[in-house]
């Protein structure tokens, strides 16, 4: 089972997935040691996957380039004529990072600009499974740069409802005082920062908590026991 992004498909002479667990994956993927970092890189056409740090890699070579995933978004980035491809993986650390804007700038140097992306979010945890306290949402708050208005916070204070019918019941507030953060729409407003309009973007509906067993949850795991398990989101260069 995986998923594909219709923003993507529409490119010429590129190919992606979302996997899901026990997926088979394309041969000579690369992907780098993830470290929750803002670190970008080009990827290797010979060493093995695994080796150099970062938790973002773009090529235009054909050696198609993966995230390893279990509850952070997993990005997928395509310049619009297919010449180069990016895959990010965005947790909150790195996505408060830079890891979106320092993607964007690497392929600007390539001569990428930002209205010449298309963007697919993949499945991730939603808002109805990612409970924070607020000492998590302080940094996120008090920082003068944040770009988006107050109205538009990228958490809540009220459990929002699952985007999709769950096949697994979400998590209760553990905590008084609980919020519930929106990575994807963090990673949006970071994309807007960079000049990304919405209508390059896409974004899954998929919760990988609370939609389907199929995708790997870090937390859920933790919450229910399950067998240590991840997603590889790909794209490559045909």
């Amino acid at each position: 089972m995986s998923f594909q992004a219709n923003v993507l498909k529409q490119i010429a002479g590129i190919r992606h997935e979302f996997s899901t667990i026990g997926a088979t994956l394309p041969a000579s993927l690369f992907f780098c040691s993830q470290v929750h970092s803002g670190d970008v890189i080009e990827a290797s056409t010979t060493l093995p996957s695994g080796i150099i740090r970062g938790d973002a890699v773009l090529t235009r070579s054909n050696r198609p380039i993966a995230v390893v995933t279990a509850d952070c978004l997993p990005i997928l980035i395509s310049s619009d004529d297919g010449s180069w491809v990016a895959a990010v993986h965005g947790g909150w650390k790195g996505l408060h990072g830079g890891i979106i804007a320092n993607v964007l700038q690497h392929l600007a140097t390539k001569g990428v600009e930002a209205h010449q992306v298309r963007v697919a979010i993949g499945p991730s945890i939603k808002p109805c499974c990612y409970e924070v306290s607020a000492d998590f949402i302080a940094p996120f708050s008090a920082d003068p740069q944040r770009p988006w208005p107050a109205s538009q916070d990228p958490w809540s204070h009220e459990q929002p409802v699952p985007l999709l019918p769950s096949q697994i019941a979400p998590p209760s507030a553990s905590q008084e005082g609980s919020l519930w953060f929106d990575l994807s729409r963090y990673a949006v407003h970071l994309l807007h920062a960079a000049g990304v309009a919405d209508e390059q973007i896409e974004i899954s509906p998929l919760c990988t908590y609370c939609s389907t067993p199929s995708l790997a949850s870090y937390r859920r795991r933790g919450h229910r026991g399950e067998e240590k398990t991840f997603q590889y989101s790909w794209i490559g260069r045909t």
